[in-house]
């Protein structure tokens, strides 16, 4: 991949560099999710930790959510950008609404919506995008 995917928090005190297009990229509909986002739903998609470059990690604060996910996000602004998991340590998620405008997240396609047991009664994405329960594992 020639072109770095470049995102960051929304005051720029947390900035980062993808350097291989994203894969896994699901839409995740868990309260969790949709409470720390403040969102509907929450978009991710999964790279290599050897192939995220972070610059500001000083700024970043973390919260683990859950037993075995850490989220993190910046101390100044509160934006939202990875999570990590502790049984999956050599990669990271990346929050796809912390991309800079006009970056993909370079996928070829593969995305779904994951914890749709979960997701708001009021809201039905009109997509054909596969709907699974739980990660779909």
């Amino acid at each position: 991949m020639s072109d770095a995917i470049k995102g960051g928090c929304q005051c720029g005190a947390v900035r980062y560099e993808i350097s291989e297009p994203l894969h896994n990229v699901s839409h995740c509909h868990c309260s969790m999710c949709r409470k720390q986002h403040g969102a509907l739903f929450v978009s991710f998609g999964t790279t290599a930790v050897t192939h995220l470059s972070v610059d500001g990690e000083d700024s970043l604060s973390s919260y683990e959510s859950s037993a075995n996910l850490t989220r993190q996000f910046c101390s100044n602004c509160g934006g939202q950008v990875l999570i990590r998991a502790e049984d999956n340590p050599d990669n990271v998620f990346v929050a796809l609404g912390s991309l800079d405008a006009g970056q993909s997240p370079g996928h070829t396609g593969g995305e779904r919506h994951i914890f749709w047991e979960s997701k708001v009664s009021w809201y039905d994405p009109s997509d054909d995008l596969p709907k699974m329960t739980g990660y779909g594992e």
